[in-house]
């Protein structure tokens, strides 16, 4: 039986991750993963500018929020434009360690941000649950052997986070060009600086746009090399 290529491995993972997101249950608990380092975005952004995280949830329809507390209005702004951007660049960091053989560094990394949000930020119950269910599977992956399972279940994980930042950046243009009252951080950001949504919506779009677009450039395997066979 012939081995599969990285290539082929990749492109089975991201359909797997595809059709994981659309089951409702399993679907809903890994799409978590973006909403993780989405608020971790936020989260961060006020702890490096000299805020205070009051909380953050993690919700079981995959929304999230993180309340924080800035003492500067261009620092209330800066919080709430880096929650995209963020889980922008962290799903795209994970797919860069998962074609690149960095998987426990990758499997680490995220068991530390779970972790980490488990003991300082998030506060609502199926947050909580859902933290606790997806560091155990992160150390019984860490604790096994089965490094082939480890690497497809990375390989997923990262394909799904990086599948939801394209379709949250997706949505989140729509609603500020078409509902900006209803475009979540996009909203807010236009409410905190009297700034025209769209602008705001156009800046995210050109950050989320460009970290996406330089992702499936450097890290997407050619898909005209899905049919090589491997190498004997």
């Amino acid at each position: 039986m012939s081995e599969l290529t990285p290539v082929q491995l990749f492109y089975i993972c991201l359909t797997v991750a595809i059709i994981l997101t659309r089951i409702p249950v399993l679907g809903v608990f890994f799409r978590s993963v973006n909403t993780l380092l989405h608020e971790t975005g936020h989260a961060l952004a006020a702890l490096l500018l000299s805020g205070e995280v009051l909380s953050v949830s993690l919700n079981s329809d995959t929304s999230g929020s993180a309340h924080t507390r800035m003492t500067s209005k261009r620092g209330a702004l800066l919080v709430s434009f880096a929650g995209y951007p963020f889980a922008a660049a962290g799903s795209a960091t994970l797919v860069w360690m998962a074609v690149t053989g960095h998987i426990r560094i990758g499997l680490f990394a995220l068991l530390s941000l779970a972790l980490s949000n488990l003991v300082l930020f998030v506060r609502n119950a199926y947050g909580i649950t859902w933290l606790i269910i997806f560091s155990g599977i992160v150390v019984f992956l860490l604790k096994s052997d089965l490094q082939e399972t480890n690497r497809t279940f990375f390989l997923v994980v990262s394909l799904i986070a990086f599948a939801e930042t394209v379709i949250s950046t997706l949505i989140i243009i729509w609603q500020g060009l078409m509902h900006p009252s209803k475009a979540g951080d996009i909203t807010i950001l236009a409410k905190q600086s009297r700034i025209n949504a769209s602008i705001w919506t156009i800046l995210m779009a050109l950050v989320c746009g460009y970290i996406i677009f330089e992702t499936v450039a450097r890290f997407f395997p050619p898909f005209s090399q899905l049919l090589t066979n491997p190498a004997v």
